[in-house]
């Protein structure tokens, strides 16, 4: 399953980088202006700790919408369905509170979880982890989502979670050794530069986790229809299997 959905991940990235450049990282510039705006508004600088705070704040509201709208991009893009730019935006802008509020649940329950110990909260992490995206693919209710992820990772909790991990700490190095040479070439005093490189960086993994997250979603719903469709079978079979007992008793 990890080899697969590196090989989706890949081939839906590189085949469509232009669409998710023109969709995600038009956000994501949107997002680093704000940042500008924000220290420029307060008079203060990059990295103080009022202008850090709401910075802090923007970011992870915006981020929040980007993943939004790189969920609908790639659920488009696999069903081979086509909207204007504006559209995601709306749509995203519709999806928002849902999701929002999926991501504050989520990060209290998995936060809760490494209070106890760590590995109850890594636990929680594999099975709710596929919320925000039932919410926003099949319009789920919020409890609904939570509902669905846990039921289709039944049993394949500790598993998600290793699927997940096995591309998020490559990803979370790559990024850190990336942002290391600027870190020391522009800190302290070119921040908007710093920033501006951590903005494409933060585009390249967020559009790369949420293709490899959905096609784990995939693969985990189409093997629960492919269950339920064998037990079905299995069912019908052995109903047929009665009837035609009883008609042979009969006769």
């Amino acid at each position: 399953m990890i080899l697969d959905a590196f090989k989706f991940t890949n081939s839906l990235f590189s085949s469509h980088f232009s669409k998710y450049l023109v969709v995600v990282f038009l956000l994501l510039v949107i997002i680093f202006i704000a940042y500008l705006l924000l220290s420029s508004v307060q008079g203060n600088e990059f990295g103080t700790t009022t202008s850090f705070n709401y910075q802090e704040l923007v970011t992870n509201l915006f981020i929040v919408y980007a993943s939004i709208l790189t969920i609908l991009l790639t659920d488009d893009i696999y069903k081979e369905r086509k909207r204007n730019v504006s559209s995601y935006f709306s749509i995203g802008a519709l999806l928002y509170f849902k999701v929002f509020l999926i991501s504050i649940i989520s990060g209290i329950a998995t936060v809760l979880g490494f209070i106890l110990v760590i590995l109850p909260g890594l636990y929680i992490l594999g099975r709710i982890t596929f919320a925000s995206y039932l919410a926003v693919v099949f319009n789920e209710r919020v409890f609904d989502s939570f509902k669905k992820s846990i039921e289709i990772t039944q049993g394949k909790g500790w598993k998600v979670l290793g699927y997940i991990l096995a591309m998020v700490v490559p990803l979370m190095l790559i990024m850190i050794l990336a942002l290391i040479g600027p870190a020391v070439l522009l800190l302290p005093g070119n921040m908007t530069a710093y920033m501006g490189i951590t903005t494409v960086l933060t585009f390249f993994l967020t559009v790369y986790m949420t293709i490899y997250i959905y096609r784990l979603l995939l693969n985990l719903t189409n093997s629960s229809n492919e269950s339920i469709s064998a037990i079905c079978f299995f069912l019908t079979v052995i109903s047929t299997d009665e009837l035609e007992l009883k008609s042979f008793y009969r006769s």
